[in-house]
Parts: C-alpha cells; structure tokens; sequence
C-alpha cells in the first residue's frame, strides 16, 4: 500500500518517541534460548533491518508501508502505526513482535497477552546502529547484524575523510510541508535531536535550526528567512510514493527569494525511498547529503571504497 505522505508520519513518530520512555520486554538472553520463528514488524526500518540481517524468513506480518525489499510486499499487514491492529496481530499468531519505542500502549497490550515484544529507538543515528545491533541479538543473526553495523561504519568513515577538510555549509533540511499551495506555510525541519542532524554533520554541514527543545521543529516562512540556509535540502520518498508535483515545491522555495540557498541555486529536493525508513539504507542519505554540500569534491572514489 502506497505512502501519500509518509515524512508527516513520521515527524509524527517522533514526537511521539520523544515523549516516552521504554524498556525491552525480549532480552538478547531470552531471546537465544526462545528461537522466535514468528516476527511481526511494526515499522518500515524493522522490516528493512530483519531482511538485511537475514530474519526476513521469520516473519509472518509487517505494516501497510513496508515495501522494501520487494519481498516485504507479499506479506500481510497488520496496519500502520497510528492504526495498528491488535486483532490482526493475534491473529498472525506471533512469538515476537518488534516494534518502535514510541508504541507504549501497544507493548503493554500485547505483554498482557502473553506476547514478548521489543522496541528500538532509531530517531538518532546512534539509534538506528543500535537498532540493528539489538535486533541481530534478539533475533539470533547476531554475526549478520555485526557485518552490517562494520559496513556502515567503513561509509561512514569514507565520507568523513572526504569533507574533514571542508568549511561546513549553513543547510536546512526539510522532512514534511504541504505543497498544496502556492506559498511555504510550515516546514518541519530536523532539529537538534534526529538522524537528520546527525547526518548533516557528518557530512559536513550545519543545521542552521540551532533550538534544542523541540523534537520536530515546525518553522514559518519567516523563520526559514531568518534562518537565510546557504543550502536547503527537502527530503520526499521517491516519486511512486507520493502524488505531489515537484515543480510546484521548487516553486515554493523560490518564493523566498531573499535566501543564500535560493540566490545560488543551492535548493536541492531528494526523492528516495529511504529518506523516510531509518534503517540500513539511511546511510545512502549521508552519501546523497555530502554530495549536494561538497559537489566539488570527486565522489567517485568514495562510491568505489
């Protein structure tokens, strides 16, 4: 099933997440000895992350928006995050069901029922590496979930060496903002606490939205013109994701024609399908980060390290 707009979704999620706190109810301990055979996924990078760890074979359920890999789509869904059903998840008969940390309520559920459960928090970078780490445990892919955390870490590194040199870059990035309309009306914005950030700073930038209270900042016009971003950077799913028309968003940015970001030329949107799924994938969004703030740079040998 098709994402209109997942990014408010999952601004959404963090706010959430933001909110409450969480504790494992399947620890990597009991977990060895279980040999869960039957996973539920609640969440997109979940999914992503059990495929890429090899559990993808243990599930029995995802989500209505876990599309990735392919073979994600030919699994029953038990609905999305704001909606889930309890009910269908029983129904799956599941002895794990993996979950974000935000999702309390259910949690609690599915504990009463006799259900282990574990959740991850990946609304940081440091989050998504622990997510998989986690996950490899609780799932008994261990060794597979260590590979791929050194695999991120060696992209990681790469591009790291290749802007140490550069003068950081003033970037917004913008993850939600209606584009039914002719004007920019609120944007949110990574803030100080995301993935976002932490992938703008590795790739050699500097998130000009400096405020530190709030989970998902929302920004007005004017505040993006106070901002004045030498770059801004507007993160969509790829283009089968979503019905909205990326010329009328270019021409909402223009609209602020006081900007650095828009004088220069230096507005960028990202349609991927992994901009929204914090998940392995994400760190092909460092890669597409440092390439829109140093495209002096020769990126070529890093694709090829």
């Amino acid at each position: 099933m098709r994402r209109f707009w997942p990014l408010i979704i999952f601004a959404l999620m963090l706010i959430v997440i933001g909110l409450v706190s969480q504790r494992d109810a399947a620890s990597p301990q009991q977990t060895a000895e279980a040999g869960y055979q039957r996973i539920i996924s609640l969440a997109p990078s979940i999914t992503e992350t059990l495929f890429a760890i090899g559990a993808g074979d243990k599930l029995v359920a995802v989500t209505d928006y876990c599309d990735y890999p392919a073979a994600a789509r030919s699994l029953p869904t038990v609905g999305g995050y704001t909606d889930t059903s309890l009910e269908a998840i029983v129904a799956k008969k599941p002895d794990l069901v993996i979950m974000l940390q935000g999702q309390q309520r259910l949690r609690q559920q599915l504990q009463q029922l006799g259900i282990s459960t574990h959740s991850i928090d990946n609304t940081t970078l440091f989050g998504i590496q622990a997510a998989i780490a986690s996950t490899g445990q609780v799932t008994g892919h261990e060794q597979q979930a260590n590979d791929l955390l050194a695999e991120i870490e060696q992209k990681i590194n790469a591009v790291r060496a290749r802007v140490e040199s550069q003068p950081p870059v003033r970037t917004l990035v913008s993850i939600a903002h209606y584009v039914n309309s002719d004007q920019l009306e609120t944007v949110y914005v990574a803030g100080q606490h995301d993935f976002y950030n932490d992938l703008l700073k590795l790739a050699g930038g500097i998130n000009v939205y400096q405020g530190t209270r709030v989970m998902v900042p929302s920004v007005s016009e004017e505040g993006l013109i106070r901002m004045n971003p030498d770059v801004i950077i507007d993160v969509f799913p790829e283009a089968d994701d979503h019905q909205s028309d990326m010329d009328l968003v270019m021409q909402q940015w223009q609209q602020l024609s006081s900007v650095s970001a828009v004088l220069s030329g230096r507005v960028h949107i990202i349609q991927r399908d992994y901009g929204s799924v914090p998940g392995p994938r994400i760190i092909r969004l460092l890669e597409d980060f440092a390439r829109l703030l140093h495209p002096q740079l020769d990126w070529n040998e890093v694709a090829d390290d």
